[in-house]
Order: structure tokens, then C-alpha cells, then sequence
């Protein structure tokens, strides 16, 4: 289960919506490599119900049992769970670390209900905040939602565990925009989708901008493409895949919202259409610093050939860029410029 769905279950506990009480299990710290995200959440309920998982196995059954206790007695606890190489390979696993897990109860409570409905609103409404929970709950909990934090860099994507305090960054799904609902366009819709993007296809056909035929989008549009950026949010926080029947069509495009402050922004394409297009790009005044920072040829360089396989690469940049792994995305720009 997603964690928007878990936070929204403590929502519904801590507002008294759901009968019970229950213990929410958070990944605070890893250290090695763990068969968990670094976003990892679970909450067990006084019934026993299981929502989420921080790894399964042998280390999220010792969670469970700490989490029982949590509830039990509705004070929070840090919890060190250790998988060192012996005991991995008794699961059949690869991995080896520990893991800090924060445990926290949930129960009716006027101040935690605040907390998770913010989470939950900041989440529907596609907005940035942090939940910020401490371990001393002597006078009551001590949890709440703030629009910033000194602790996380603008894009942190994962907590951050100091001085007995968790703080973990709150944001919906990331948003992408694809320009071009074409045989390309729509399968780099449907794979963003899958990956749990937040995905706007924008096409300047109606026939082509049909819901009918992209159920996995989140809206279709209809936009003449001179004039595409009052259709949607073009910030620090959107994606951006440009796949038009085009060339024409993508520099009109790109000349609009190259010059946005983007997270990503990927065009389709060859690199002599990349460079074909940076040359119109900038005959129009547009600044090379804006036109440097297209990804095109868009994609990881794993020579994807098919419609479906471009999907995969233009989607794995995008993690890259989303995750912060510029070495990454780095060496497969590098990768493209020695191909022949």
C-alpha cells in the first residue's frame, strides 16, 4: 500500500473515523544495504490488521512485535533492527545493515489529527511540507506539519533522524507533463504512471487527446501548441517530456518552457534533431543555460529501440533526476555522445 494510503488510515484513527488505535512503523536511518525503501511505513492495528511493510521477513515480524508495545503503551520508541550477512543469507537475501525504525502510536488525539489531515491535504493538493515528529511525548504527542525545514534540501525525497526528532519530507506524487500522446508519448504516460507519477498528456489532436485511449493519465488536454503554458504548473516541481509528431512542434514547445525553473525537462529525438533544435532555440533568444539543461536525446542510453522500451529509458531518467542520482544520468549522457 502506497504511503499517502497509510498516512490517511492514521488520519482516519487519530480524527476517531476508525475504531482502534494503532502503531505507525517509519524507516528513520539506514545504514548498508536493506531490503527496504528509505520511505518505508508500517502501521499495525490493535486488531492486528498489517498495512505497509518496512521489509518483510525476519526483521519486519521483530517490528511488529515492538510496534504491539508501542501501541500498548502509547509511548514512541527507536527501534535498531541489525541484518548482518549470516542472518540475510538464512532468508535467502543479499543485503546486510541496520535500520533505525521510529514507532509511534496512533490513537484519537486532537494534535495528531492535525498532523495526518495536513499530511493528507498538502498530499491531495499536490503541494511540499514536512511532518515533523518528536520522541518525548511526556506532555502529549508531539507531531506536526510544516510547509519547510532547514533540514532537507528542497527535493529530499528522505527522512532525516537527529537529536530524538524525525523529519520526513511530504509531497504528493511528482508531476510530469507529456507533450505528444503518440505512440511514444502515450506508453512514456503509461509507464510514468505505473512508476507513480502524476501524469498531464497535452496533444494539440482531440482525436488524439482522447481519456478513452489514456486511461492511466491523471488528465488529457487538449492545447494549441503555441501557447501551452497556461494548460498546466510549469515550477521547480514539474517534469516535463516533450514527444511530438514534430520537430517543429517540440521547438515551439521547448522555446516556452525551457526557460522555467523545471526539475526535468526531456525532449524526443536524435542527436541531430537535438541539435537541430538547439540551434532554432537559440536563434529565438533563448539562453544557453536554459537550452543546456534539455535532456536530448531524452532517456537512460540503453539503446531502447520500440516505443515501449524508450518508455523505460525516458522513465529511468527521470528517477535519476527525481532520486538525485546525477552520476547516473551523467555517465548515460556520456554513453549517448560516444555512440557513432
Amino acid at each position: 500500500m502506497a504511503r499517502t494510503d497509510i498516512l490517511a488510515e492514521c488520519a482516519r484513527i487519530a480524527n476517531g473515523s476508525s475504531a482502534g488505535a494503532g502503531a505507525l512503523a517509519s524507516i528513520a536511518r539506514r545504514r548498508g544495504s536493506l531490503p527496504m525503501s528509505a520511505t518505508a511505513k508500517l502501521l499495525v492495528t490493535a486488531s492486528g490488521a498489517r498495512i505497509g511493510t518496512v521489509g518483510g521477513g525476519c526483521l519486519e515480524a521483530e517490528v511488529i512485535e515492538r510496534a504491539m508495545d508501542v501501541l500498548e503503551r502509547r509511548v514512541p520508541a527507536l527501534s535498531t533492527h541489525s541484518l548482518n550477512n549470516e542472518l540475510a543469507g538464512d532468508y535467502g537475501l543479499t543485503c546486510g545493515g541496520t535500520a533505525d525504525i521510529f514507532i509511534e502510536p496512533v490513537y484519537p488525539d486532537a494534535v495528531l489529527a492535525a498532523a495526518y489531515n495536513e499530511a493528507a491535504g498538502l498530499i491531495a493538493r499536490g503541494e511540499r511540507g514536512v511532518m515533523v515528529t518528536q520522541m518525548d511525548w511526556s506532555d502529549g504527542p508531539r507531531k506536526h506539519v510544516a510547509a519547510s525545514h532547514a533540514a532537507l534540501e528542497p527535493h529530499a525525497t528522505e527522512p532525516h533522524w537527529a537529536d530524538g526528532t524525525l523529519v520526513e519530507p511530504v509531497v504528493g506524487k511528482p508531476r510530469v507533463v507529456i507533450f505528444g500522446a503518440g505512440h511514444v508519448g502515450a506508453k512514456v504516460a503509461e509507464a510514468a504512471a505505473f512508476a507513480g507519477w502524476h501524469v498531464t498528456i497535452i496533444d494539440d489532436r482531440s482525436d488524439f487527446a482522447d481519456p478513452a485511449r489514456l486511461p492511466f493519465a491523471h488528465r488529457v488536454l487538449t492545447c494549441e501548441f503555441h501557447d501551452v503554458l497556461g494548460a498546466d504548473r510549469f515550477d521547480a516541481d514539474t517534469y516535463v517530456v516533450i514527444a511530438t509528431r514534430g520537430h517543429q512542434h517540440d521547438a515551439v514547445i521547448a522555446a516556452q518552457v525551457a526557460p522555467r525553473p523545471l526539475r526535468y525537462l526531456g525532449m524526443l529525438g536524435s542527436r541531430r534533431k537535438a541539435a537541430l533544435t538547439a540551434k532554432q532555440l537559440g536563434e529565438w533568444g533563448v539562453a544557453d543555460t536554459d537550452i543546456d539543461r534539455i535532456h536530448a536525446p531524452v532517456g537512460l542510453a540503453i539503446h531502447a529501440d520500440t516505443p515501449e522500451e524508450i518508455a523505460i529509458s525516458v522513465v529511468g531518467e527521470m528517477i535519476a533526476t527525481r532520486r538525485n542520482a546525477a552520476p547516473l544520468v551523467a555517465e548515460s549522457r556520456a554513453q549517448v555522445s560516444a555512440l557513432p
